[in-house]
């Protein structure tokens, strides 16, 4: 199946990431993706701890994107988004960058048991992320937690008929202290072709420890918050031309720990190189 698109869209929202930080999708050696978008979230609730509590918060985000294939079976992908928190701080958050190697292919020729329709991709990827800038991390204006990150995670992503995909990863980020390391499975279905992507999405985020805002005991700092979340979202992407395309989606987080609620949306747009 021709691939239309190998995008991250990467939503930061304070403290986490939506979707997965990777997908499933390889670029092909020499061909390349950059992305420009712009989101925005109103989040009207804050888990403190488990406990809901009202919260007057608008975020603003663009984000840049850009995804290469260094070869057929290697990609890597760079990441940096800026973000406003209520008109009142605003700078560049956490830059990532993240290699994916597809490990080897799911079919009928590499296991005998497979159905003839069935075929997918195994890969693993890794990546760091690291804030870009010594941004605020305390208070309702906090833009995240300067977390340093190193995170692995294997990818499992499975083609069906008539375009069909659905991607499983499960990753673990190990974050310098006082950052309490997380536990992030995601799962995607979605259809691409020629004329259409969309996908719908949930992740889950389970933080090992960490402490609760108005917990005891309290924290001496934000970025001692243990954050969980279960979120919810959707991508839709349509090619303008072959190097062309847009796309638009939408993020919620059902329930938390230490995390904002609200909807969130963004939309973008997509140039994309080809060594052909």
């Amino acid at each position: 199946m021709k691939l239309i698109i190998s995008l991250l869209f990467v939503l930061p929202v304070l403290f986490s990431y939506g979707q997965g930080r990777v997908d499933g999708f390889f670029k092909g050696k020499g061909n390349l993706d950059f992305v420009v978008s712009g989101g925005y979230e109103n989040n009207k609730n804050y888990f403190a701890g488990k406990n809901k509590i009202a919260l007057g918060r608008e975020i603003v985000i663009a984000n840049t994107f850009i995804a290469y294939g260094i070869t057929d079976r290697l990609d890597v992908n760079f990441s940096l988004p800026y973000i406003m928190v209520n008109t009142n701080t605003k700078g560049l958050q956490d830059a990532s960058l993240f290699l994916k190697y597809k490990l080897f292919r799911i079919n009928k020729e590499r296991f005998a048991r497979c159905p003839s329709w069935l075929n997918g991709d195994m890969a693993i990827a890794g990546g760091v992320s690291s804030n870009f800038t010594d941004y605020q991390t305390e208070g309702g204006n906090a833009i995240g937690q300067q977390a340093k990150t190193i995170d692995l995670r294997p990818v499992l992503q499975m083609y069906f008929p008539q375009g069909v995909f659905a991607t499983l990863q499960a990753g673990y980020t190990y974050k310098i202290n006082p950052v309490p390391n997380s536990l992030s499975p995601a799962i995607k279905v979605g259809v691409a072709n020629s004329k259409l992507y969309a996908d719908v999405w949930y992740e889950y985020q389970y933080s090992f420890g960490g402490l609760d805002y108005q917990g005891t005991p309290s924290p001496s700092s934000f970025r001692e918050l243990g954050v969980n979340f279960h979120k919810i979202g959707t991508t839709v992407y349509a090619p303008i031309k072959n190097k062309f395309g847009i796309f638009a989606g939408a993020s919620y987080i059902i329930s938390g720990r230490n995390t904002s609620q609200g909807l969130g949306v963004n939309a973008g747009i997509v140039l994309k190189h080809s060594k052909k």
